[in-house]
């Protein structure tokens, strides 16, 4: 009797062991790959352009993951005048985000938007173009659904094959005021 309970402990522990020995994957390791939270906001930058600072608008979605990674879209809208020419960038990109230590009350941010854009000057006509925007700031959490955060940075554009004017007229420098409204559940 005893040796049929030890056979049948044994078969147990292995039949466990053999168990926990499974194959981890994204969807069934537990700890790895969270969704936690949602979040959404406006956005209101100040935009280098020919050496002069300009007003750019926008808005951003993301799903936010394991507390700090932030994944969705942003969209933005410039408007800018040059010599009396009107010129609009607006876009809808990538928005991808990582805040360091989110549930501080201040805590450091990195976000990036990238994605293809389109430049119209008046009289002139329109180019697809592709922009990359990463920044670094800080947050501020205000309330459990409303952050504001302030983050700066540098707008890369290439592909403007448009006349009068160079990628480098649109590349510079760039300050974002954001209101980010939403919730971490996590």
């Amino acid at each position: 009797m005893i040796r049929i309970l030890t056979l049948g402990f044994v078969i147990i522990m292995m039949s466990l062991e053999i168990n926990a020995q499974r194959e981890e994957t994204v969807f069934n390791h537990r700890g790895n790959f969270r969704f936690t939270g949602i979040w959404g906001g406006s956005t209101n930058a100040l935009v280098d352009f020919n050496n002069d600072f300009n007003l750019n608008s926008g808005g951003f979605f993301g799903f936010e993951i394991n507390d700090n990674f932030l994944i969705g879209w942003s969209g933005y809208k410039s408007d800018l005048t040059d010599g009396g020419q009107n010129i609009e960038i607006k876009g809808n990109d990538l928005f991808l985000g990582y805040t360091f230590n989110s549930s501080n009350v201040i805590h450091p941010l990195l976000y990036l938007q990238t994605g293809r854009g389109t430049l119209e000057i008046e009289d002139v006509g329109s180019d697809r173009v592709f922009v990359a925007q990463p920044t670094l700031g800080a947050e501020l959490n205000i309330a459990r659904f409303f952050r504001l955060g302030i983050d700066g940075g540098y707008r890369f554009m290439s592909g403007n094959d448009l006349p009068g004017f160079s990628k480098d007229d649109f590349t510079g420098p760039v300050l974002n005021l954001r209101l980010k409204f939403g919730w971490s559940w996590d």
